[in-house]
């Protein structure tokens, strides 16, 4: 089955967005597809499950369900200005002043997330605000209840019913940045500092659970609605390709390395709250629910915040949350936008021709040539490269440096062909980097390392980044033989959801029991002994920090930060040799 990837559309300001009716006919496009591919009739679909990328939100007309607004991606970060604004701003410091102290007088977990949080860019409720800003008749129109707001997985199921189910699931409303994931209830307070009317919120019902009935579409049958195929599972891509991973236990770890990496820690049935860009958010939820139960949203265009039903605010009373899972989350933007990078600029044309790339940069030493002439990739959002290009690279020093799509390359000027070898590795290993980064800051708060990491993704494909990340970050790496995560993590929701598993693990047993058998040649890394060496040169490694001074800045002083701990984290892998890879 090919893929129907929907144009982006980006401008220099940020902006990232995609044409809702783009997405809604490559998904119609994608089920057609499916529907050959397996060769079989619609009539022998037991049920559907929807598994998206998250964070990504538009406005629609309630009564004709015309688009309003465009989809604005999570890579959106025309709202960075408004995110740092809102931080610093004297209301909300004070509610993070009152969740530490609530924290320390009650030892609570939902008081320390309080005040751990941070708007960032993200986060859909940052760029809904700044959308409602940017165009003041949305917010007149949001109050009069003639708008539905909702993330991907909202429009499609909005459009798959009819306009009959309005709705989404715990693991998508969690990570939204306006949900409670503790209490499970959309954030009145958070609401209210955006600004953000409650009745344009969707109902939030468990991921595992009955949504309606195909309407439109492909597998369609408003004509006859005996033959109508249910919808029973919802669920983020994330946690999705986590449940796939069969990662249900305490202290499990996946890494999803996509457009951005996602790395999922599990929590078990309490949500852990954590410093430091960890936050909880819900993996997982059954309901038991009745076909008549299905969540439905009436249309009365006379509708106020003021008369929103409770079902909107909150997960319906009526649904009983079974088998709840948390996470904790740790998130970088830069993976696949690195390789889409790379590709572009003609490095590589095929993921087999990269890892050739990378495999002959052993043969020629370029690990001690990157480390001998200071040269590393640091990833940076977009913005901070746009606002501060000026003051990232002190020119006096006559260091060499360009632009990734990401971050800046130091100690390059991508005139040689050598330097599109070291290019190359430099974007790959700060992927490994990133994830060191991200465990240590999990163990730091916890005290808890897994004891293996398993991964997935695109990026996942190659070998060699597996092999140098299980150096850099002390632990096994296993890659599974299992395509498409996030599908199949649909595809277990739903099977819940319509009663064909009595329950997730009986789901990712039945099917690792399957598909184990079908993938016990593709490789997995396993390093027994990649424990990071303490030994290393530690005045050489501030030789190499001390050489990149950029001028004086705030951002400026965390690039320095970062070049150190990627010269650290380097020199520690170098001594080691490869103990190859294994065959599951």
């Amino acid at each position: 089955m090919e893929l129907n990837p929907v144009p982006r559309l980006e401008r220099p300001d940020g902006a990232c967005e995609l044409d809702p009716e783009a997405v809604w006919e490559s998904f119609c496009k994608l089920l057609d597809e499916a529907l050959q591919d397996a060769e079989i009739n619609p009539d022998r679909i037991n049920c559907i499950g929807i598994s998206v990328q998250r964070n990504s939100l538009l406005l629609w007309d309630k009564k004709t369900s015309n688009p309003r607004t465009r989809v604005i991606t999570w890579q959106d970060t025309r709202s960075l200005d408004l995110a740092k604004k809102l931080n610093h701003s004297f209301i909300f410091r004070s509610m993070k002043t009152a969740g530490h102290m609530l924290y320390w007088m009650t030892h609570q977990s939902r008081f320390k997330a309080l005040a751990s949080y941070h708007f960032k860019t993200a986060l859909a409720c940052i760029r809904l605000k700044y959308l409602l800003n940017e165009k003041p008749k949305l917010i007149d129109e949001c109050r009069k209840g003639l708008l539905c707001y909702g993330c991907l997985e909202t429009w499609l199921l909005w459009r798959l019913t009819g306009g009959k189910t309005f709705a989404t699931d715990v693991s998508c409303a969690s990570v939204t940045g306006m949900y409670d994931s503790f209490s499970r209830k959309w954030s009145r307070p958070i609401l209210a500092s955006l600004g953000i009317p409650a009745n344009i919120l969707p109902g939030v019902y468990p991921s595992s659970y009955y949504y309606g009935t195909v309407q439109n579409g492909p597998l369609g049958y408003s004509s006859n609605p005996s033959l109508s195929i249910p919808i029973t599972g919802i669920i983020g891509d994330a946690q999705a390709a986590t449940l796939t991973e069969n990662c249900l236990s305490p202290f499990q770890a996946k890494l999803t390395l996509g457009t951005g990496m996602f790395l999922n820690l599990i929590s078990g049935s309490r949500a852990l709250a954590l410093m430091n860009g960890f936050y909880p958010v819900i993996g997982w939820a059954s309901g038991q629910a009745y076909f008549d139960s299905v969540p439905t949203f009436e249309i009365d265009s006379t509708s106020s915040s003021s008369e929103s039903p409770s079902s909107v605010l909150s997960t319906s009373r009526s649904v009983h949350l079974d088998n709840l899972t948390y996470l904790v989350e740790g998130f970088y933007p830069h993976a696949g936008t690195l390789i889409d990078w790379l590709k572009s600029e003609n490095i590589f044309s095929t993921y087999s021709e990269l890892e050739e790339i990378l495999y002959s940069g052993d043969q020629l030493g370029l690990d001690e040539k990157a480390t001998r002439e200071n040269i590393f990739y640091i990833p940076l959002l977009r913005n901070t490269l746009r606002n501060h290009q000026n003051t990232l690279v002190d020119e006096k020093l006559n260091r060499k440096s360009f632009y990734g799509p990401d971050g800046l390359v130091i100690g390059l000027d991508y005139s040689k062909s050598a330097d599109k070898l070291l290019v190359a590795r430099v974007f790959i290993e700060s992927i490994a980097f990133c994830t060191k980064l991200m465990l240590e800051n999990y163990r730091k708060q916890t005290r808890i390392s897994p004891s293996i990491l398993y991964v997935n993704g695109n990026v996942a494909r190659s070998n060699w980044l597996l092999q140098r990340m299980s150096n850099t970050i002390g632990i096994p790496v296993e890659r599974r033989g299992l395509e498409e995560c996030s599908c199949l993590g649909a595809a277990i929701v739903a099977g819940v959801g319509a009663g064909l598993w009595p329950s997730f693990f009986a789901a990712t047993d039945s099917l690792h029991k399957r598909l184990h058998s079908e993938a016990n040649s593709l490789p997995s890394v396993d390093i027994n002994d990649a424990n990071l060496n303490k030994r290393n040169n530690k005045s050489n490694s501030h030789e190499l920090y001390r050489r990149f001074m950029p001028e004086s800045s705030e951002i400026c002083i965390s690039i320095k930060k970062r070049y150190h701990i990627w010269s650290h984290l380097r020199a520690s892998y170098l001594p080691k040799t490869s103990t190859g890879l294994k065959l599951v």
